[in-house]
């Protein structure tokens, strides 16, 4: 059955920009040619209310939806899972050194049947806690969490361009993609979709950027499958 190299999910290299042979002082950091955070963190990072240091309450009805179906399309992208049409299928019998990966790898796997991804999603995120995800903002040092309070550690070591956290980062990035028409991966793809789904946008746009941001994302993520699963069962 392994039929694709199995890459491990995580946090993807950076790719270096090449260096222009003229500075351009007003040029913006490039903030998302630093290394990429798993989905999954990336949309628990957005959630996090800067002032309170907690997950937003309006985040916590969808969120753990969200964060089963970002874990899943980390697999599917590390081919670890294949989607056949709207079904989950073990794509590779080579576990994951992630532990919650394998985890969840274990789960499909003991099943022993092809099942649709929104039952995944809804079986995942009814045992998935935020807790284990900033778990691992904390091991990363995004974040230090003290007294059920998250801190960000600033500057986020993985972008050396100034003094932000990796909040800013991740903003600044989908801001471009969305906003300024910068290209968007595969997984910045995933991670808007999930927004979308989870009726999150807000927390990433202004009050008079939401209408053009609602529609190009919704252009941007057209057929994209784990955001429609999380809308799907939140409906």
């Amino acid at each position: 059955m392994d039929t694709q190299p199995v890459k491990e999910p995580g946090v993807t290299p950076a790719v270096e920009p090449r260096t222009p042979s003229k500075p351009r002082p007003h040029s913006r950091p490039q903030g998302n040619k630093a290394a990429r955070l798993p989905i999954p963190e990336q949309l628990l990072i957005l959630t996090i209310d800067d002032a309170e240091g907690v997950v937003t309450a309006p985040a916590k009805t969808s969120l753990h939806y969200g964060l089963a179906a970002a874990f899943l399309a980390e697999l599917v992208q590390a081919n670890h899972l294949q989607l056949m049409e709207d079904r989950l299928v073990l794509a590779s019998t080579k576990p994951s050194r992630d532990k919650l990966y394998a985890d969840i790898l274990s789960m499909i796997t003991a099943d022993n049947k092809p099942r649709k991804l929104s039952r995944w999603v809804e079986s995942i995120g009814s045992k998935l806690t935020i807790k284990q995800v900033a778990e691992r903002l904390v091991e990363r040092k995004v974040i230090v969490v003290e007294k059920k309070v998250y801190t960000w550690i600033i500057p986020y070591a993985a972008t050396p361009q100034g003094q932000a956290s990796a909040k800013y980062w991740i903003k600044l990035h989908i801001r471009g993609i969305v906003l300024a028409g910068e290209p968007a991966s595969a997984s910045d793809l995933v991670l808007l979709s999930l927004l979308k789904a989870c009726r999150l946008l807000r927390f990433v746009f202004t009050r008079d950027e939401r209408q053009y941001a609602d529609k190009k994302v919704a252009e941007l993520v057209q057929g994209e499958v784990f955001g429609e699963s999380v809308a799907k069962l939140l409906a």
